[in-house]
């Protein structure tokens, strides 16, 4: 969302442009196709934003480009009020299940980490309040003592499947419960036992709501051809973003992290093939040398997108504009989501395609990322 200056060059008068405003908000894009709307804004309210018909055309872009971040920042200045207002009414409404001065002390420690001081440690924080957030809402919403819950934590899975989260988000989400539930009642001198993670019947159940209800929100396949196809709709840079994904099916964050020489290096073999190597950040729980996942660079598209690598030319398309250019069925993960179906057509095995995807197991690639449509046979010789 923001103010855009677009230069009308086949103009006789000046300004040789004009003034638009730019909305993906859904309340504004309900009645189009299109996932954003635009209009020109009239020139009576052109001298109140500080712009003016003598303005070059810089001069006019570089005025939107500070309105839009004079923008950003009071949106993020209201969202951090909004959260802190919400935690306050937490705290208020809800102190006979979360005890003010006991809540202080929990997070004290149990959330805040030792590192916190470097940028992965603030992400962790960060990631551990926000569990932590979602654990309390389960707990107000509950209102069971602790002491309780082992023996009604059939009410805990009726929630998890009510609000439609995913098993790990589960699992987090009772980690952190469990911590709290033993921190209280051994504060209140109670015994206290640990709600199990949902298994069996109670985690199937959990799994398919969850895919049930967010059907719509998994990517579609992104596949060379449709990539191909709209190519002149994307910037060089984001056409380039996506290439990478489709051919190497990297994670959006790892495409990102490659602009860092630290977290990707090229190894040449004594046959002269290459083998792409990165760096795993998303792994916490291995060792780190065992976080490096190759992906062997072998046919003639991946030697290109090797060249795009090392170019650095390359930069995360906007999700509103891959919904734009290639439909509300598309996302960042589109051409990771193809990956496994394209090195298969390729003729390569599963078992080697589910190691360049940096999976720990067969069933995770089979499960989530190969296309049960996609039939794949050999005829006899």
């Amino acid at each position: 969302m923001g103010f855009y200056v677009r230069a009308l060059s086949n103009k006789k008068k000046e300004p040789k442009w004009k003034i638009q405003y730019v909305s993906y908000a859904k309340a504004d894009c309900k009645k189009l196709k299109s996932t954003k709307k635009e209009w020109d804004l009239h020139k009576d309210r052109w001298r109140p934003l500080g712009f003016f018909p003598t303005m070059s055309l810089e001069q006019a872009r570089s005025r939107a480009k500070q309105l839009n971040a004079i923008n950003k920042i009071k949106k993020q200045e209201e969202r951090v009020q909004k959260l802190k207002e919400e935690e306050v009414q937490l705290h208020i409404s809800n102190n006979a299940f979360l005890p003010h001065e006991f809540v202080e002390e929990f997070e004290r420690r149990f959330i805040r980490y030792r590192d916190s001081e470097t940028k992965e440690g603030r992400r962790k924080v960060i990631r551990a309040h926000v569990i932590w957030r979602a654990s309390q809402k389960m707990i107000v919403h509950l209102k069971i003592d602790p002491m309780e819950w082992f023996e009604r934590r059939y009410e805990v899975y009726d929630y998890f499947y009510q609000q439609s989260f995913s098993i790990s988000y589960c699992r987090k989400i009772l980690n952190i419960a469990n911590l709290w539930g033993y921190f209280i009642c051994k504060k209140l001198g109670k015994p206290y036992l640990p709600i199990d993670n949902p298994r069996g019947y109670e985690r199937q159940r959990i799994v398919d709501n969850y895919f049930d209800q967010n059907k719509s929100k998994k990517s579609k396949t992104l596949n060379p051809e449709k990539l191909n196809s709209v190519r002149g709709e994307f910037s060089n840079e984001n056409f380039n973003w996506l290439y990478l994904s489709v051919w190497f099916g990297l994670r959006p964050k790892e495409i990102d992290n490659t602009k860092s020489d630290d977290l990707w290096r090229v190894e040449t073999l004594q046959a002269g093939l290459k083998v792409l190597w990165l760096y795993q950040t998303k792994l916490v729980a291995i060792p780190k040398e065992e976080r490096w996942k190759g992906i062997p660079v072998i046919h003639d598209e991946q030697k290109f997108a090797l060249k795009i690598l090392e170019s650095k030319n390359f930069k995360r398309p906007h999700h509103q504009k891959i919904k734009e250019v290639l439909g509300n069925s598309f996302q960042l993960y589109g051409g990771r989501k193809g990956f496994v179906d394209l090195m298969l057509q390729k003729g390569h095995q599963l078992e080697a395609i589910s190691q360049w995807m940096g999976h720990s197991t067969l069933g995770r690639t089979w499960r989530d990322y190969k296309d049960r449509r996609d039939i794949l046979f050999s005829l006899p010789a």
